[in-house]
């Protein structure tokens, strides 16, 4: 597996689709996530917070076909939690330029999705942020902790789409993480991915 950070500009129109095309299949066909499709790209998914300020990390495999993605943002910049998501935040919703948002993250294969976790902290931690904010389900709060991912919720658990979901922050520096290198525990089909 080989990662990349982009911006959409950074894109080549290939990838830039291929991208579009993958987040449609992992979460409207997969996943069955009910989302506002844009009517110019059909077969993509794509929302308003694919801005200028939004950055990509990529997994591609050996013939650089996508299996895996996550957006980042920071918090300064329009976002889903901020725009979407805010009322599952007690205390307001995160706006710094220390604290960066971690949404459409998904891999092909549940072995992927560490290495593309720690990747996202690593490039955000490098761009100044000391934490991630993020909309997780239940499994996925569960994941992170059999992981050694330390966080801390930002509200109470609430439904959203037949699931549970809650809001988390985590610091940037994997040191802050302890059992770090703990092996993944999946059960694969009950996985979600983060919003």
């Amino acid at each position: 597996m080989h990662m990349e950070e982009h911006t959409l500009s950074s894109m080549s129109d290939s990838l830039r689709l291929s991208l579009g095309q993958y987040r449609y299949q992992q979460f409207v066909e997969k996943l069955g996530w009910q989302l506002p499709l844009p009517p110019d790209a059909p077969g993509c998914e794509w929302d308003a917070y694919d801005h200028a300020q939004a950055r990509y990390l990529l997994a591609l495999n050996p013939a650089r076909e996508l299996i895996g993605c996550a957006r980042l943002i920071p918090t300064t910049a329009p976002n889903l939690l901020d725009g979407v998501f805010g009322h599952t935040c007690a205390e307001g919703v995160p706006a710094s330029a220390l604290i960066w948002e971690m949404t459409r993250f998904t891999t092909s294969t549940p072995e992927l999705a560490m290495p593309l976790f720690w990747k996202c902290l690593e490039t955000a931690h490098h761009a100044g942020a000391e934490y991630i904010v993020g909309i997780v389900s239940k499994i996925m709060e569960r994941y992170y902790r059999k992981n050694g991912v330390h966080y801390e919720r930002l509200g109470a658990m609430i439904r959203h789409q037949d699931e549970q979901i809650v809001a988390i922050q985590l610091p940037t520096e994997r040191k802050r993480h302890f059992s770090s290198l703990a092996p993944a525990f999946f059960v694969p089909e009950a996985l979600k991915q983060i919003a």
